[in-house]
């Protein structure tokens, strides 16, 4: 019953990797073995253990001892549906831990010493072309599902320009609705401006992360009805149905952290997040609700569509992106 709760102990392998890399050509000792590394990555793996692992360096006439203590594996923290019951084989199975993912030394020239560096060693060269898509858009409950394409040009080492357009995929209804006024339709543009490999969150001196400064705008038009009540005449009979369409127009400002997560040498995912603002704007056609008289009947469980429009006349929000990219480079 623990085995079977115990999501590291079933995800988890006996080892983990560690990957190392230099500044220049060097060589590390690991379980007496001696093994060549250079700025590419080289993969080691170590048990999984609470013992700290340990690495002798070798760059040049200089020698170095390091000891790097356990970190807990991500996949433990999936115990948390089993209320932390998980944890108990995880731990004695040692598959609750790992160790730093990447690590990259150089040479100290102030000390002589060898040290560990977090300072990106990787960059994206000017002139370079991005060509990406959102995969999830089509499967995308929270919002209007579209299909997009975005290009990303870098006018500079690691500062990226780019544009994206979508639009709405044939036969998709964006609301429920029984009379029609408008052709039910969407898009959308993003402006966006990226600062890559300023950043390092990762602690990956290899991956390309960036900071970026988007605009977006969403336009979209759908048909619709409600059913309310009047409030002094709360009843079965006394329901109003109210059809109605609205053209919507939503602005989002965000600030975004985002890293490349390359698929061999050409296509990626962009992974990315964000915090900023939602401003939308709102034209209704041929409502009669008015919120002062009327109170909404909920025949059925609340949906997305219901909570959104009952903030109709709430212009700004806070907004939190979460998404990714697919593309490829070149």
């Amino acid at each position: 019953m623990f085995l079977l709760n115990s999501c590291a102990t079933i995800l988890n392998g006996k080892t983990t990797s560690v990957k190392i890399s230099a500044d220049k050509t060097s060589k590390i000792i690991f379980k007496k073995d001696t093994i060549s590394i250079n700025r590419q990555k080289t993969t080691i793996w170590p048990i999984r253990s609470t013992k700290p692992l340990k690495i002798t360096v070798l760059k040049d006439s200089l020698q170095q001892d390091f000891s790097f203590n356990k970190k807990i594996s991500a996949t433990t923290l999936l115990n948390i549906y089993n209320y932390g019951i998980g944890l108990i084989p995880d731990i004695i199975t040692k598959k609750a831990f790992r160790y730093s993912n990447n690590l990259h030394f150089i040479t100290d020239t102030l000390t002589n010493k060898i040290v560990l560096s977090n300072k990106k060693i990787t960059f994206v060269p000017q002139k370079k072309l991005f060509i990406y898509t959102s995969p999830l858009k089509p499967f995308d409950f929270f919002s209007i599902p579209m299909a997009t394409l975005g290009l990303e040009y870098f006018v500079k080492n690691n500062i990226s320009l780019s544009a994206e357009y979508g639009a709405l995929l044939p036969n998709i209804k964006l609301n429920r609705h029984n009379i029609s006024y408008l052709e039910e339709k969407a898009f959308n543009y993003r402006l966006e401006a990226k600062w890559y490999n300023a950043i390092n969150l990762t602690k990956n001196v290899h991956l390309n992360e960036y900071l970026g400064f988007e605009v977006r705008n969403i336009n979209s038009q759908y048909n619709d009805y409600i059913t309310y009540y009047e409030n002094d005449n709360i009843s079965e009979r006394s329901i109003i149905t109210d059809d109605f369409a609205t053209k919507k127009r939503v602005t989002v400002i965000n600030l975004k952290y985002g890293l490349l997560l390359p698929i061999g040498n050409k296509f990626y995912f962009d992974f990315y997040t964000g915090l900023g603002l939602r401003i939308k704007r709102f034209d209704h056609i041929n409502l009669e609700y008015d919120k002062a008289i009327h109170r909404f009947y909920d025949d059925s469980l609340p949906g997305f569509d219901v909570r959104d429009f009952k903030n109709y006349n709430r212009k700004n929000l806070l907004n939190f992106s979460l998404g990714c990219k697919f593309g490829i480079n070149f």
